[in-house]
């Protein structure tokens, strides 16, 4: 199979299974794409920002900004600071164009090397620092990086991709949307969000007699039950972090955990926990000093050696496609006063406790000196100790048995214990924030969230930290009504950036409390300059309203 964008312009074999089942060819995409592609060359600024919910329409911006000679922005998110910041910069989101149609369905388009060269997007990555950079690629690139996993995974003629992962994110684009465009097989169009949504979407296909693969994220794959069961399923492609181990036994069918990043792409991939990393079919990879791996990669943004920041142990030094065993991140070696410590080995340590199933250390800068943070995930009977008893004694004996494990200095001092390790909007683990949570705490925990243009969807955990709790009541500490608007408006505005500020209230409701250690869901609906807003705790809703916003839009 000839695996090239180019090669599939007048096909009538499906690109996109919608919602309802129906299908869009190929031909119709690119007749699509054309008309976009017209209309935004009329668009004056020549950088775009794209951040767009349903996978179809911004497979269509994306290529048909690529048409038009314009640069074209992945971002993260889409929330308010970063929609002001690009702004200031002329950068604006680009949005579907009025076009007139074209007639003509014979699509004389060249998708040759010259324009594959020239066409130019940028990826965010958070990075090691936690501070976001922007990743250029070309989209000759990334057609490389879709013809590497083409040579390195067999899959049939026809397959289904489905996503739990955004496209918006390498990883979903490339799997979801790129791969199959390129190799004329066809992707379901929403992103799920549950495992069992995902079994239930192979069941409503199953009549098309097409077999599907699964890509997902370890988040996801770790709350799966032996119950939901995939349906002619090839393959569950897992990225985006290390996937636990005794997860694989959960699914009936294998997962391939794929390694790599934004500024390598994919780089290796496995389907055993423990196994050996293989790197992918157009990837070299060497171990340089401290046994940093080092990778080059014909669709890397640098045609040079990157440095990876990853330490390895390769099996064969004289072989560049050798495997290797990853022994986690050289930049996560500190010095701590005079001390080199691992915080991945300090890590391993924690977890060996039986009350803490998953945990992640940090530093913190305090009165001019460093401290060791943790941020863990507690099993269920160690959460019930902890909420029956003082944090400071549960701290303490946490702290006693981490004596026989580790040294003084390598014990952290400060915690913070949650449901679950917060993730960003790809799913990943959000380190940068996680730092936030040892400083004064105004707004609860952001665990997970969701964004759609009309819809926001948070898990929010309310820890007993929170400032709002602070006298409010002695011996009984509960989250008052007041500070629940205020976290609703904030959440509001970070998602909506034309929203000002609020003006009013409508149907407000209270009808139970809100008290430390609970974790409940936010679900924001907004229509023009209202938001509606329903805070609930497993099917039971605690307090439910709609917002009056002034916009940016609405005359002062």
């Amino acid at each position: 199979m000839l695996c090239h964008f180019q090669s599939h312009l007048n096909s009538l074999q499906p690109l996109c299974i919608q919602p309802d089942l129906s299908q869009i060819r190929f031909q119709d995409f690119w007749q699509d794409v054309m008309q976009q592609s017209h209309a935004i060359e009329l668009l004056t600024q020549d950088s775009w920002a794209l951040w767009e919910a349903d996978s179809y329409e911004f497979l269509v911006l994306l290529f048909a900004a690529l048409l038009a000679k314009k640069q074209v922005l992945l971002p993260p998110n889409r929330v308010s600071d970063l929609e002001k910041e690009l702004a200031e910069q002329q950068i604006f989101f680009l949005e579907r164009q009025s076009a007139s149609t074209i007639k003509n369905q014979n699509i004389e388009l060249n998708l040759d090397d010259a324009f594959l060269n020239q066409s130019q997007l940028y990826f965010y990555t958070s990075g090691s620092t936690g501070q976001p950079k922007k990743i250029p690629r070309t989209l000759r690139q990334l057609l490389n990086e879709v013809q590497g996993l083409d040579a390195s995974f067999q899959l049939p003629e026809q397959v289904i991709a489905i996503a739990t992962v955004s496209h918006q994110h390498i990883y979903g684009l490339l799997f979801k949307l790129l791969w199959p465009l390129a190799s004329g097989r066809c992707f379901y169009q929403a992103q799920l969000a549950f495992p069992e949504d995902v079994a239930d979407i192979q069941k409503k296909i199953a009549h098309l007699k097409i077999e599907n693969y699964v890509i997902s994220s370890p988040a996801l794959l770790k709350r799966w039950t032996r119950d939901v069961l995939l349906q002619d399923c090839l393959t569950v492609y897992s990225s985006g972090g290390k996937l636990e181990s005794g997860v694989r036994p959960y699914l009936n069918r294998p997962i391939t955990e794929v390694f790599g990043s934004s500024e390598t792409g994919g780089i290796a991939h496995r389907q055993q926990d423990d196994a050996l990393w293989t790197p992918f079919a157009n990837v070299d990879i060497q171990a340089g000093a401290e046994q940093e791996l080092q990778v080059r990669a014909n669709h890397a943004f640098s045609v040079d050696w990157i440095f990876t920041g990853d330490k390895v142990e390769v099996i064969d030094s004289t072989n560049l496609k050798s495997p290797f065993h990853l022994l986690g991140r050289l930049d996560r070696i500190v010095k701590l006063e005079e001390k080199r410590l691992s915080l991945d080995a300090i890590e391993q340590k924690i977890v060996e406790l039986d009350d803490i199933v998953q945990c992640h250390v940090l530093i913190l800068e305090r009165e001019h000196r460093q401290i060791l943070a943790c941020v863990a995930v507690l099993s269920e009977p160690a959460r019930q100790r902890l909420k029956q008893g003082a944090k400071a004694d549960y701290v303490a004996a946490i702290k006693t048995q981490l004596k026989s494990k580790l040294e003084s200095i390598a014990i952290p001092r400060q915690w913070r214990f949650l449901t679950q390790l917060p993730q960003n909007a790809q799913s990943k683990l959000n380190k940068h924030y996680m730092k936030s949570l040892f400083q004064p705490m105004l707004l609860p925990i952001v665990l997970e969230q969701q964004n759609e243009p009309e819809q926001a969807l948070y898990r929010l955990e309310f820890a007993p930290e929170l400032e709002c709790f602070k006298g409010h009541f002695p011996g009984q500490p509960i989250f008052p009504g007041v500070g629940q608007i205020g976290f609703i408006q904030h959440f509001a505005r970070q998602t909506w950036a034309d929203l000002d500020w609020c003006n009013g209230i409508e149907q407000l409701k209270f009808q139970d409390l809100i008290q430390p250690y609970m974790v409940l869901q936010l679900k924001l609906s907004r229509k023009l300059h209202k938001v509606s807003f329903e805070l609930s705790h497993a099917e039971q809703t605690l307090a439910s309203g709609r917002l009056l916003f002034h916009t940016q839009h609405d005359p002062i």
